[in-house]
Parts: structure tokens; sequence; C-alpha cells
């Protein structure tokens, strides 16, 4: 329904080694339950709210698990409105933001207040809810919801007469009627249904329904189109320690309140792909894909082989900040519940530029860039260094000191710096480490390492590092080195 999920599975063969572990989770909502029964329901749910639940269990020592995504029935109406006696304020794009929760609060109250009974009464009954979306410049335009659990008996035109009146009446917001409409809200927008990816979906006044694509068997069709399985003859998958190796699960359907059964059953788990989109000294950004839809994820941050951070999110994209400069950290993700937890890894040095900028940097009571005191510190003269590539463009996998496109540029700069410099410095123990890229066109960071006690002039040391590296690059490559 509106308001429950209710559902079972099915074991097929082995022992289980402990009760099955039932979760759902959507937005802030999460429960659990251990059960020896295979059926449980979840009840006051919100209507038109995206849950994943998931079925996992131990069977010989290996985690098993399942999962689906599954959307709560609801009636959806979309209302604009342009409040004019109202200045807006930047902080209203900000959701979380206090000014965009205070003036949420005065809108929806101002509406109840002039609001006909039935309807009070729905929403006091928590069948119906107001929904700000969205609140934008011009006086201030405000894109709101109303959320109807569904087969309640109330018709469009009574709705939008009811809100439309109800802030015209209002002697707190001044409504510009002529810019406020309500209407049955699309709900074939991407992100707005329960259609399978493999389902097309047509809009139906306030609601939609789903019909599975050529090519795919609708394996729920008492209310279609939610899974759609394409039509292929698979080779059975040998699981012989595999407990629920499909679960038969039912879910109230989002167009009424109709049941429907689906057997969906574990998929092997495909890592997901991850890209490294900024690094500065004290932050790592990235993004992913891969996983099902609706899947949720394990983010992983890791100093050497202590976890540091851990955190589950169902977008696919974060910032680990408060970070240290110029430090090497491992990023993980995998799919929340894949059996066989996957993580898929990259690791990431900071930008290590503000280490270099330190003064009296191998002092005792220097504390920041540990890496890289311990290497600068433990020489005799040691060069902090970067070289601007212009003839070179940038990529994501620069990032990722784990990727062959990483490996393949360190070591085409190492390979020829440490000859050239070698011979130029009469030195056969002159070495240098690249710390990482940088976009633009690509920005190289690197240590240049000299055991021998005679000291070397920063300026003589910048020339002879010019001359090998725009031999090797180009007459566009600039180097800047300085002495720590």
């Amino acid at each position: 329904t509106s308001t429950m999920i209710q559902f079972s599975w099915k074991p097929q063969g082995g022992t289980r080694d402990s009760p099955y572990r039932v979760h759902l989770w959507g937005g802030s909502r999460e429960m659990k339950r251990s059960l020896n029964e295979t059926s449980t329901a979840f009840e006051n749910l919100l209507s038109d709210h995206e849950y994943q639940i998931s079925v996992d269990v131990s069977t010989c020592s290996k985690n098993i698990s399942t999962s689906l995504t599954v959307r709560t029935a609801a009636d959806i109406f979309n209302g604009t409105t342009r409040i004019t006696n109202e200045v807006f304020n930047p902080e209203y794009k900000n959701k979380s933001s206090t000014a965009f929760k205070d003036f949420e609060t005065k809108f929806i109250k101002e509406i109840e207040k002039h609001l006909p009974q039935k309807i009070l009464e729905l929403i006091k009954g928590k069948k119906m809810r107001i929904v700000i979306n969205s609140i934008e410049n011009g006086s201030v335009i405000v894109d709101f919801d109303i959320v109807l659990d569904a087969g309640e008996n109330i018709t469009k035109t009574e709705i939008s007469d009811a809100f439309t009146e109800a802030l015209n009446m209002s002697t707190v917001l001044t409504a510009d009627l002529k810019k406020t409409v309500i209407e049955a809200r699309n709900s074939c927008q991407p992100g707005l249904n329960g259609c399978s990816q493999h389902a097309t979906c047509a809009a139906e006044g306030a609601s939609y329904s789903c019909q599975c694509n050529n090519g795919f068997t609708d394996s729920s069709p008492e209310v279609p189109g939610r899974v759609c399985q394409q039509k292929q003859n698979l080779p059975s998958q040998q699981m012989t320690t595999v407990l629920p190796k499909s679960a038969t699960v039912r879910f109230t359907g989002s167009t009424g309140n109709s049941i429907f059964t689906t057997t969906f059953a574990s998929e092997p788990c495909m890592p997901v792909s991850i890209k490294v989109q900024n690094v500065t000294g004290e932050a790592i950004q990235f993004s992913w894909t891969g996983g099902r839809r609706g899947s949720l994820y394990n983010i992983s941050l890791m100093d050497g082989n202590r976890e540091i951070k851990k955190t589950t999110t169902k977008e696919k994209k974060t910032v680990f900040k408060h970070l240290i400069p110029g430090h090497v950290y491992t990023v993980s993700v995998a799919v929340l519940f894949c059996a066989e937890n996957s993580w898929t890894s990259v690791s990431v040095r900071t930008d290590p530029v503000s280490c270099f900028n330190r003064t009296e940097f191998c002092l005792q009571q220097n504390t920041g860039c540990p890496d890289l005191k311990y290497i600068i510190c433990s020489h005799y003269q040691t060069f902090a260094g970067s070289v601007l590539l212009k003839s070179q463009t940038f990529n994501d996998m620069l990032y990722n000191s784990d990727s062959e496109g990483y490996k393949t540029m360190s070591e085409s700069i190492k390979t020829e710096v440490v000859r050239e410099m070698r011979i130029k410095l009469k030195d056969d123990h002159f070495d240098i480490i690249i710390l990482g890229f940088r976009p633009g066109s690509v920005i190289a960071d690197f240590i240049s390492l000299l055991q021998k006690q005679e000291p070397i002039d920063v300026n003589v040391m910048q020339e002879y590092l010019s001359q090998v590296l725009k031999s090797k690059f180009g007459d566009q490559t600039e180097v800047t080195v300085q002495c720590k």
C-alpha cells in the first residue's frame, strides 16, 4: 500500500548458519529484523517513497544476499505559486538551511489554516502531506507537491480548488493567483516512479502505469512493469551452499492496492568504477558508476591499514574532507548488499604543495605532512619541485597511483630525469619520487633526492632539471624547484 511493504522469500536448499537478516532502507529511515520466518511486513512508511529491501543469510560461513527497490503507492499533484510579499533569500537554494526550513514551515502552516475540513482530516490522518521541492527567485516562486495516499476518494478538481483558495485566503502570504497552478504530476519523469529500467512508463492522471519493453518478460503481471527480465535461457548458477538463491517477494504496487509477486535472484556482484574528480590538500572528491538501480553503497577511506571514515549512501558521489596534505589515502566503494562484498579501490595522494610552503620543514615541532617529512628529512639534500607539461593532457586516471596511466607517466618522467641528472651531477645515487599529478595541462609534483654531501645550489638544480625535462617534453615545459 502507500504505507506498507509486505514480502516473503523462498529458500532453495542448503543449511543456514544464522537467522535471516531483513533490512529496509530509505532516506533517513532504516529498519532491521532478524527472523527465522520467511515473511515479514514493514509498516508506517511514507507514500511515494523509494525503499531498498534486502534479505541475507549466512550459510557455510558465506553471506548470501538479494535485494530489490520498491516505491510505495501515491497520487501526486504538483503545485507552483508566486508569493509577491516575500523577498528571495539566497539560502532558499539550500534545502538544509534554516531559512528554507523556516519558510517551508510558514508556507505549509498558512495553507493548512485555510483548507476545508475534508482535506485537513487527510493531513491529520497522515494520508496527505505537502512537500516543498524548491524555492526560486522572482519574488519567491514555490514549487511543491501534494502527496496523497493511493485510493483516497478525492478528485483533482477538489484538490486544486482547495489549495488555490487557501492561498487566496492567506493573510500572511500574498499569492499571485495568475501564477498559481496545481495539476497532476507527470510521474513518468526519471526517478519519480517504480517502473523497471526495462519498462515503459505511461502517465495516468496523478499516477502511472508500467509495461515491460519488447524482449523482456514481466515477472509481476498483477502490477505490470515493475520487474522485467530479459527473455533468454541463461545457464543456472551452481550455488550448492546458497539458501536464498532466489526470493519470492510480494509488494503492493504503486498504482493501487493490487499485490504482485516477483522472483528475483542474487546476481553476481559487479564491481563499481571510481572516478576521482578533484584533489586538494585537504579533500578528495570522487564519483562512481555501477550497481543496480536504487543500490546503496558502502564508502570507505583508509589510511594505510586503518579505516578512518566509512559511510553508506544512495548517492553516486561524495567528498572526504579534513585530510592531511601530501598523504596517501585509499578510497573504496562497494555495493552494500553485494554477497561477495566486492570493493573497488583507488590510491590517491592529497595535494602536497602546501607542505613545501612550510618554513623549517624538518623541525621536530612541525608535525604536518608526516609522509613527506620522513622522506625529505632523511637525505642530505632534498629539492621539492613541480613541472608543467604543456604537451600532455590530464585525465582523471592520473589521480590514482594504482592506474596504468599514472604508472606510465610517472615512469616516463623518472627514467629520463634520473639517467640524465646522474650524469650532470656526477651522482650515481640521485633519485626522484613522483608525488602525484594535477590538471592544467599536466602538473607533476616530485622530490629530488641527493646523497652527496656537497651542497647543490637550487638555481643549478632548476637549470639542470629544466634542460632534461624540456628535451623530453618540449620547450614549453616549465620547471619550479625549491630547496627543503
